[in-house]
């Protein structure tokens, strides 16, 4: 007889697991009150814990599970001594604990006072985890509904051995160590006079990682490494959400190919919220920078125009588009070596012609990754974390929303360009904050026609991307992702024909530069936030 010891939040796949189980062998159910009441309502009878301790369920549920009646059958192991013990005090070895706790980190989310959200901080639920995995010699613990299915299967073929109570074991640790760190950011929160939610960051981090795959090698071929599904501290992140895309064809991903991939996903999310719901954008990735950036009337026309960018940097480059991509845009697409292909959808045909070069990848990006035009980023405002070393590591956070352009000052200049010139400013700014500071970019028509990327001299930035643009950057747009600390920066733009600057604004030099593009004919307006990206 296999006896099982239920305690559940999400009743999920709890019968169906229960009926695989009894096609194996007699099972014994032991439930807590609710998950006994929903056992029997689905036609499967269970033994009340309170029936099987002779003391009931008090304190409005806070103490179910806790009593040594269940905890000895949980933790006694397979001798003599203690299975003579459990005889001695008529204790049933239970063999499978099946608990799934509160759920803590959802009732974050609602914003609920203190006295409210500590009702769904669980106690006895870790407790049992805990103990079955002390015990995995004997017992299997199952702590999630997701791994019901490959349990049953295991124990159908006789494979639910040591070896793998022992992974179940290990994932109930993680879970718990999270589930622990949860609950310590918002009573440190509480401590500290903080409303949980307002805290940005906890006293202590603790992090727990799910490894999703080891990758072919890291940024170099001579460095290991491994892919692992972000932590808790990406706020809003959902159990489905993770990997954010499907792999349609091609071979194995490599750590730059994902890196790649998020920056990638990273401008198109942005241009899509900044920037007409009629406009397709695409988005060539090299290095982690664009080398070219379109909007478009179709997804199409969006490549055509990022691609004629700098079609000597694509080569190689990972391919992203907002849109379906069809079978006229994927011919295009393979004319070329390209790394990756990045998008929400791709027609049958567009698969069969990338069915020709092997060793692409097709990534199917999943719904909502790139969030609508006009709303707000599908990204919940993520704590990033740098690691360095000797050094230690710093925790950041956005705290301040993006600028809009109708939050543009306009500094000097024709200040209705910010309301003629909308969609283009909206799209510069989007650009360039997500290219490696010193940063530069030249916009003409929702393309992005020149960069400077990665400068030690923001003079110098201005140069390359100037250069690049040519005859484009005659009336076009130029942004900045800092200050201009000299007004070398603004005579070289108003020489190429640069018609519109935008700044984020913070010089010592500000007057001076302000000034100069009033004398050049130069319409300067302020963000007032600066975007580096390092």
């Amino acid at each position: 007889m296999l006896t099982v010891l239920a305690s559940v939040f999400d009743k999920t796949g709890l019968v169906e697991l229960l009926k695989a189980l009894s096609e194996v062998e007699q099972v014994k159910v032991i439930a807590t009150g609710s998950t006994c009441g929903y056992l029997r309502e689905h036609g499967f009878d269970g033994v009340k814990v309170e029936d099987m301790t002779g003391f009931p369920e008090i304190l409005d549920g806070r103490v179910k599970t806790l009593h040594p009646r269940v905890f000895a059958g949980v933790l006694a192991r397979a001798s003599e001594a203690d299975r003579a013990t459990l005889k001695e005090h008529n204790i049933s070895e239970i063999d499978v604990v099946v608990v799934n706790l509160y759920p803590f980190a959802e009732k974050m989310k609602l914003g609920l006072k203190l006295s409210e959200l500590i009702e769904f901080i669980d106690i006895g639920g870790p407790s049992l985890l805990r103990a079955g995995s002390k015990n995995y010699d004997r017992v299997a613990v199952l702590s999630s509904p997701s791994q019901y299915q490959a349990f049953a299967e295991a124990v159908k073929a006789g494979k639910a051995d040591k070896a793998y109570r022992l992974q179940l074991a290990a994932a109930v640790f993680a879970q718990t160590k999270e589930y622990d760190g949860l609950i310590e950011q918002v009573l440190s929160a509480a401590a500290r006079g903080e409303e949980a939610e307002s805290a940005h960051f906890p006293a202590a981090v603790s992090l727990s990682l799910k490894q999703v795959s080891t990758l072919r090698y890291g940024e170099n071929p001579h460095q290991a490494a491994a892919w692992y599904q972000p932590p808790r501290l990406a706020e809003g992140l959902e159990a489905d959400s993770f990997p954010p895309f499907e792999q349609l064809a091609g071979k194995e991903l490599s750590a730059n190919n994902i890196v790649d991939c998020y920056a990638l996903v990273r401008i198109l999310r942005d241009i899509r919220k900044a920037t007409s719901s009629a406009a397709e954008a695409a988005c060539i990735i090299k290095h982690n920078n664009p080398c070219g950036v379109a909007i478009g009337k179709t997804t199409e026309e969006a490549f055509d125009r990022a691609y004629g960018t700098d079609p000597l940097s694509a080569f190689g480059g990972i391919y992203g588009f907002s849109g379906n991509v069809d079978g006229a845009l994927a011919a295009k697409i393979v004319q070329g070596f390209v790394e990756i292909v990045a998008a929400p959808s791709f027609s049958e045909e567009a698969l069969k012609t990338f069915a020709s070069k092997k060793n692409m990848r097709v990534l199917k990006l999943k719904a909502g990754l790139l969030g609508e035009a006009n709303t707000a980023s599908a990204e919940a405002n993520p704590i990033r974390i740098k690691d360095m070393g000797d050094f230690g590591l710093i925790l950041e956070k956005d705290v301040e929303k993006p600028v809009s352009v109708a939050e543009f000052e306009t500094a000097c200049g024709d200040g209705k360009l910010a309301v003629s010139l909308k969609d283009d400013l909206a799209f510069a700014w989007n650009v360039v904050k997500h290219l490696t500071s010193n940063a530069i970019v030249v916009v003409k028509d929702g393309n992005a026609v020149g960069f400077g990327i990665g400068q030690t001299s923001r003079v110098a930035s201005v140069k390359l991307a100037l250069a690049q643009g040519g005859a484009l950057c005659q009336g076009a747009i130029m942004a900045s992702d800092a200050f201009f600390p000299n007004v070398d920066s603004i005579e070289e733009a108003a020489a190429h024909g640069i018609k519109v600057i935008i700044q984020p604004g913070g010089s010592i030099k500000d007057k001076d530069v302000i000034a100069k593009a009033q004398e050049l004919g130069v319409t300067m307006l302020l963000t007032g936030q600066r975007c580096f990206r390092h």
